[in-house]
């Protein structure tokens, strides 16, 4: 449905956040339960009658299929594969519980913040006090059988007083459901009378909640025990402890990909339930709740989450650190599990410096704090809502518990965005996106996941909640776009299209380079359709149109984040043209005297390549050296936007062809090229497939190795690679190996 007067769109816009679109969904007749609205110090509940959302598209679409009169019902999504998770139960707090569950396959889903590989875990969390028993999150589906089993084994589900729901997608409303429904089970057959389930979330939450609940009949009824409360930034919410001040805070801190995010401090045991903040896709050790290892142990588990889902999003992630102002703080007497942090106060007084952390309370760094009364909050001089949160675990929705590195990762987060922020002075992209079922934003993600590794910033634009203004206002920033959509009733949606007419007024944005992507069920005319009209307005591409049919796989992730890094080397070859377009020579001139010997450090000439399930990848390499005598290795470098590099984490699989002398001509020529995104790299070249792991090896090559990556490091613009040798061969002795030779330092 389309809405044909301005002013309403804008009146839509509004009151809904985000602009008139196809829906999404179907609705059925809806009896709303009642919405409390919390407010800082008392709540009192409001009933709200429910509008109906008229033409306007949802934060995240529900499973429902979507409806046209030309072309029926939407084609329907290959099954999810069962994956195998198990449940764990851990004491974090006196009074509050970790219900992990861990799934240790690989990765659980082709999405790029899974590509470290390590598991991952999705945690929730139980606390019980004197009159209420407050649950934080539901998971993923494939976890919702064994979550409700697990929160069983706790607490009876009737005693369930409060859920606090800091993030909600799709993917996660069957657990919800699942929960409910076993509640209203169990109440139904209990004699007593049972209370409502206060269930706390955001407004972009509920926006979600209500049609992918109570719009449907056979589920609508499963909120009729539900009391809904829209979270206020700063709203006392449920309690954490024994007295009456003693309250969970809500902080909301969204994101383009997470409009509906929330945090929750208590300030009783001074626990923050980060929800997508400070979590990572991991799978700890069995019986380690907490980060048990520190940095060393998941640092880069961190960072790569933040890069892959933060970074492009810098400016919201500084902005929730400023509203948060979080203080590494001591435990409570009291509330500690059965390991304790031993920092010194002088340490900690250090780091906090380094936080620009002047506010702690003098109590947290000279001695223990008073023990929990009743308005234990209040007699600290601590003003809910005001003030530094003093925290001394991190609790994510994904991976460990952050307790040993909480200093460090709160100063990393905020570094990183920094940089980001700062970068984005210099060279930004815009990723502007809609996405109907997520898997647009999938592909937004993986696209900017390239833009960054190719030393370019990002700003992502979610166009279901951004206004004319912010869109404007983003393209002007930026340097050069993307833009992605659903294919909608064969269209691409209003909000879309309206963004679009934004950016085709702007009048910097023609020189920009840019690009269109978008998934769809049918035939995809959306991507189509923003092809055909930045075309025809003269725009320049710097990738082919991507399309995606239904969920993308790795495959079409790779394509993206390739499309990603073409689309950042072509604004930062126009931001350095002269620097990017000068011959050897002239680098050799302008070169340092350090750079100028480094050019006469040589290597071996080679090839490596790489494969993960449908996604090979190549390189020329020649920073290769033997590391280790036993058990044999080698170490690689490899550039941080390489593409090959996300094949080579922890676990993966590689191999060397080392290429013969007087065979390397036809080879470099070959390997040294621009390639396009998805170009295959060794077209061209003879391959046959390596002998245990399958991956391509040169024909022409004088020996091979099959390795796998044992760890990895930061160093500088690179990645070192060390790798054991699982096996090679010598396949010409009389053919020496290639060396590479070079003038300068500076370049390859």
């Amino acid at each position: 449905m389309r809405v044909s007067n301005r002013h309403q769109l804008r009146e839509d816009a509004r009151s809904s956040g985000k602009y008139a679109a196809p829906r999404l969904v179907r609705g059925h007749a809806f009896t709303p339960a009642p919405i409390q609205r919390p407010v800082l110090k008392k709540s009192r509940a409001v009933s709200i009658s429910y509008r109906r959302l008229k033409s306007t598209c949802l934060t995240q679409a529900t499973a429902a299929p979507l409806v046209t009169s030309q072309m029926g019902p939407a084609p329907v999504p290959p099954p999810i594969e069962p994956v195998i998770v198990d449940y764990s139960i851990y004491t974090v707090a006196p009074n509050a519980k970790m219900l992990r569950g861990t799934c240790r396959c690989e990765r659980l889903k082709y999405e790029v913040e899974y590509g470290m590989k390590r598991g991952t875990t999705d945690n929730s969390y139980l606390l019980t006090t004197p009159g209420a028993t407050v649950l934080i999150d539901v998971p993923y589906e494939a976890y919702g059988d064994k979550f409700v089993s697990a929160v069983e084994s706790e607490v009876p589900l009737t005693s369930l007083t409060h859920l606090i729901i800091t993030q909600l997608d799709t993917k996660s409303v069957p657990s919800l459901e699942l929960l409910l429904a076993r509640r209203k089970e169990v109440a139904d057959a209990s004699a007593t009378v049972v209370g409502p389930l206060q269930v706390v979330l955001s407004n972009p939450a509920l926006r979600l909640l209500q049609p992918a609940l109570g719009e449907k009949a056979d589920k609508a009824h499963l909120l009729t025990s539900v009391q809904l409360v829209v979270a206020r930034s700063g709203a006392q919410v449920a309690p954490c402890g024994p007295g009456e001040e003693d309250q969970l805070q809500a902080f909301l801190t969204p994101t383009p990909r997470w409009p509906d995010l929330l945090v929750v401090h208590d300030p009783v045991n001074r626990l923050l339930f980060s929800s997508k903040l400070f979590a990572a896709h991991v799978a700890p050790s069995e019986g380690e709740a907490l980060d048990e290892n520190g940095w060393e142990g998941f640092g880069d588990d961190w960072r790569y989450y933040f890069e892959c889902m933060l970074a492009p999003s810098a400016r919201q992630a500084a902005a929730a650190l400023d509203k948060l102002d979080l203080v590494p703080a001591r435990r409570r007497p009291g509330t500690a599990p059965k390991r304790v942090n031993k920092t010194s106060a002088a340490l900690r007084s250090f780091f906090r410096s380094l936080l620009r952390l002047e506010k702690v309370a003098a109590a947290d760094a000279e001695g223990p704090a008073p023990a929990t009364t009743a308005g234990a909050a209040a007699s600290e001089g601590v003003t809910p809502g005001s003030g530094p949160l003093p925290v001394c675990m991190l609790l994510p929705m994904h991976g460990p518990g952050v307790s040993s590195a909480v200093t460090q990762l709160l100063q990393e987060y905020r570094k990183w965005a920094d940089e980001q922020i700062k970068a984005a002075a210099t060279t930004c992209a815009a990723v502007f996106y809609a996405s109907a079922y997520g898997n647009t934003a999938a592909l937004a993600q993986a696209i900017s996941r390239g833009i960054t590794k190719g030393g370019v910033a990002v700003e992502t634009v979610n166009l279901e909640l951004a206004s004319l203004q912010e869109v404007s206002e983003a393209v002007s920033r930026s340097q050069g776009f993307v833009l992605g959509s659903p294919t909608l009733g064969g269209h691409m949606p209003t909000q879309v299209s309206v963004a679009m007419g934004a950016i085709l007024r702007e009048p910097s944005a023609k020189a920009m380079p840019c690009g269109v992507f978008g998934s769809f069920g049918w035939s995809g005319e959306a991507v189509d359709e923003m092809e055909g009209r930045l075309r025809d307005a003269g725009f320049g591409f710097a990738f082919d149109s991507i399309r995606v049919k239904f969920k993308p796989t790795a495959k079409d992730l790779s394509l993206c984040e390739e499309s990603g890094r073409a689309l950042a080397q072509s604004i930062k070859k126009r931001a350095k043209t002269k620097e990017l377009s000068a011959a050897p020579g002239t680098r050799a001139l302008n070169a340092s005297g350090p750079q100028l010997a480094m050019g006469r450090v040589v290597g071996s000439l080679s090839v490596l390549t790489a494969k993960d399930e449908d996604v090979t990848s190549t390189m020329l390499a020649s920073w290769i050296s033997q590391a280790s005598f036993d058990p044999p290795g080698v170490t690689v470098a490899v550039k941080k936007d390489r593409t090959i590099e996300k094949l080579l984490v922890v676990g993966g699989k590689f191999a060397v062809s080392m290429v013969a002398e007087g065979r390397e001509r036809p080879i470099m020529k070959a390997l040294s090229r621009p390639f396009s995104p998805g170009e295959d790299r060794l077209a061209g070249l003879d391959t046959v497939p390596s002998p245990h792991l399958g991956v391509p090896l040169l024909k022409t090559a004088n020996s091979f190795l099959e390795c796998s990556v044992v760890t990895r490091m930061e160093a500088g613009d690179h990645y070192l690679i060390y790798a054991h040798v699982l096996d090679g061969k010598v396949l010409d002795e009389n053919a020496p190996t290639a060396v590479h030779h070079r003038k300068v330092g500076n370049h390859y």
